[in-house]
């Protein structure tokens, strides 16, 4: 049987090749924490990718291996779970779910086994978002059992800011969702590991790594993008939504020919607080990769 490990490692770049619309815009000056999301067209949801083949097999791969690290679910998830799974099955080109083999049997299980997205239920029962369940294959220094059943604002401690200027935010965006507006929004961070699978008991397994100049962080580092959306699922599941965050990882040298990412990056590493810079995994090497990245914004297209 082929473990996850080869099939990460056979995985072709283009699978985890962000797409120029998934990152982030620039950060406001003067510093601020934003939501950043935007409206996305219906059709635009899970738009599978003709390299998803084999990143999703990597992710079947992986949720049997990790088991309880890669999937949860609290009781009482299973209809959203499973109006989340036809609403998947509905957007496929092609009929996939036999091959799924779930074995916990989950609607959200089966679900997480047939895209290339990390998969998270959020109920809004009570008006107080909180994570239910997550097929999650690609965490980025996060536990999934340390996060389910959290409210938002538990969820997002470590998050510098989150509690001042984001939480009531966030939950009005989320208690707000209507069925007829899917949003997008994107995340990043820098990291030294070049795993995808990254639950925070296992990250920064270099963080000893020297990066003293820009070409050794071309070299060592690497950019994760998230790019996110949300859904409030339609009935009977009306109290609940699907957060998807599809995960990019490449090598920072990866934005050589992408000169507007880079200058946005930069834009934003510059004007970021230190503890900002600290959670996103910049702080330690931020010299070298502003240098880096203001190279690359000032080559051609």
């Amino acid at each position: 049987m082929t473990t996850p490990q080869e099939l990460e490692a056979a995985l072709p770049a283009a699978a985890l090749r962000a797409e120029d619309a998934w990152w982030p815009k620039p950060a406001p000056r003067p510093f601020r924490h934003v939501v950043g999301a935007r409206r996305l067209p219906s059709e635009q949801w899970l738009r599978p990718r003709e390299q998803d083949a084999a990143l999703v097999a990597w992710r079947r791969a992986l949720l049997d291996a990790e088991g309880a690290r890669a999937f949860a679910a609290l009781p009482g998830t299973d209809l959203a779970g499973d109006v989340l799974l036809g609403l998947i099955r509905s957007v496929l080109a092609s009929p996939v779910e036999d091959a799924a083999g779930s074995p916990s049997g989950h609607p959200l299980d089966v679900a997480g086994r047939l895209v290339a997205e990390d998969l998270c239920l959020v109920d809004l029962a009570d008006g107080r978002p909180r994570l239910v369940g997550a097929s999650l294959a690609m965490p980025n220094r996060w536990l999934l059992a340390e996060k389910l059943g959290q409210d938002m604002a538990g969820i997002h401690v470590p998050v510098p800011g989150y509690a001042e200027q984001l939480s009531p935010a966030v939950d009005k965006f989320l208690t707000s969702l209507r069925e007829d507006r899917i949003m997008t929004r994107a995340n990043w961070a820098i990291t030294d590991d070049p795993r995808l699978f990254q639950p925070a008991a296992d990250s920064r397994a270099q963080q000893g790594v020297s990066v003293r100049t820009p070409q050794e962080a071309a070299r060592l580092l690497h950019v994760r993008v998230e790019y996110q959306t949300l859904r409030l699922l339609p009935p009977p599941a009306r109290s609940s939504v699907v957060f998807t965050i599809r995960t990019a990882h490449e090598p920072l040298s990866a934005l050589a020919d992408r000169p507007q990412v880079a200058a946005d990056l930069a834009s934003t590493i510059e004007v970021m607080p230190a503890d900002d810079l600290e959670y996103k995994g910049v702080l330690p090497y931020r010299e070298p990769v502003l240098e880096l990245l203001q190279d690359f914004s000032m080559r051609d297209a």
